[in-house]
């Protein structure tokens, strides 16, 4: 998965600017998502990131290159329709798509803002734009106080629900992006199924540490995914991992005794996901010998456990797939199959 802040950042250490390409609004069918990005270097010569491919990446790239070295930003709408199936795009939504420079001045904000990133914390990113559409200062919306006012309450908006907000104030037009923190992942168990649970967690987004009592299994030529391995007991895990609210936990030890001593400490943690792997029989003794030793049918009643969305899994790869569907479930918010949304599309 491409790192747009990093990828940026080692452009700029060729170049003194490169463009930014961001989907600030969707709406409709569209080949992206909003907040996707787009690096593009060297006028154009060379990009990183996708803004949804085909044609309209094209146009993207074009319009960067008119920028490229001028100091200003442009939003640019695409409206995408069956003229351009031929194209490659069958959608039928329209996007709206910041382009903006980015110089080496800009570096320490955005390592800021990968760092939060990537520990899990969300923040606010603030572009302000002049009336003649050179790009103005760019800030970190939590780390600068906002009077009360519009631009306080955009910030706020963009917080809230997670999605762009802009706002026109005095002639500067501001682009107000949530960064959402990277969700984290734990998997305590370095075994056969966490091989592949961590594989696909990485591809779906998740920042994956392993965890083994094992150094062998602890190992990140074993895991080549995982953003870290830790190898230290069982009965000393928390005091190695820090969980906080938006943290996921996966609990697949090699032995029911460990995944009951695991799963004890878990549910005394703020983490969002508690899962734990194993049979109906090993959960109903697990959960009795846990609230024998004062653990409450509430925090119990937090775990995932049998883990993952039922498709019938058999293999280590498919209860990979299984487990990391329920993960972004949970991250995404429940929701109904496709099917379910979309209607009978046979009488359609």
């Amino acid at each position: 998965m491409t790192d747009i802040f990093e990828e940026t950042a080692l452009a700029l250490a060729a170049e003194e600017s490169v463009v930014l390409a961001t989907i600030i609004a969707a709406t409709g069918s569209t080949p992206a998502a909003a907040h996707a990005k787009m690096l593009v270097t060297r006028g154009g010569a060379s990009i990183a990131g996708s803004v949804g491919g085909g044609c309209m990446e094209g146009d993207v790239i074009a319009g960067a290159a008119r920028l490229y070295g001028t100091g200003k930003a442009s939003i640019v709408t695409f409206h995408l329709n069956e003229d351009r199936v031929e194209e490659g795009l069958i959608c039928g939504g329209t996007l709206d798509i910041l382009l903006e420079p980015v110089t080496r001045a800009d570096l320490p904000l955005l390592r800021d803002v990968r760092a939060r990133r990537d520990d899990g914390e969300d923040c606010v990113l603030v572009t302000a734009i002049g009336p003649d559409g050179t790009r103005g200062r760019k800030f970190i919306a939590q780390d600068d106080p906002l009077p009360a006012g519009p631009l306080g309450e955009a910030v706020a908006r963009a917080a809230r629900k997670q999605t762009t907000e802009r706002l026109v104030e005095a002639g500067t037009t501001y682009v107000i992006e949530p960064i959402a923190g990277t969700p984290r992942l734990v998997v305590f168990g370095g075994g056969h199924v966490s091989k592949f649970l961590v594989r696909t967690a990485a591809m779906a987004g998740f920042r994956v540490t392993v965890f083994d009592d094992r150094p062998s299994f602890a190992d990140r030529r074993r895991f080549p995914d995982a953003a870290e391995a830790l190898a230290a007991p069982y009965e000393t895990a928390f005091d190695s991992v820090r969980v906080t609210p938006s943290s996921y936990l996966v609990i697949v030890t090699r032995g029911h005794r460990y995944d009951e001593l695991l799963l004890e400490g878990a549910i005394r943690t703020p983490a969002k996901y508690i899962g734990m792997i194993g049979s109906k029989r090993k959960i109903l003794a697990s959960f009795a010998n846990i609230a024998a030793r004062g653990g409450s049918a509430e925090a119990l009643a937090r775990v995932r456990t049998p883990i993952g969305i039922e498709i019938g899994a058999v293999s280590a790869e498919e209860i990979a797939v299984s487990i990391v569907a329920e993960l972004i479930r949970v991250r995404r918010g429940e929701r109904l199959p496709l099917r379910h949304k979309s209607g009978d599309l046979h009488n359609a």
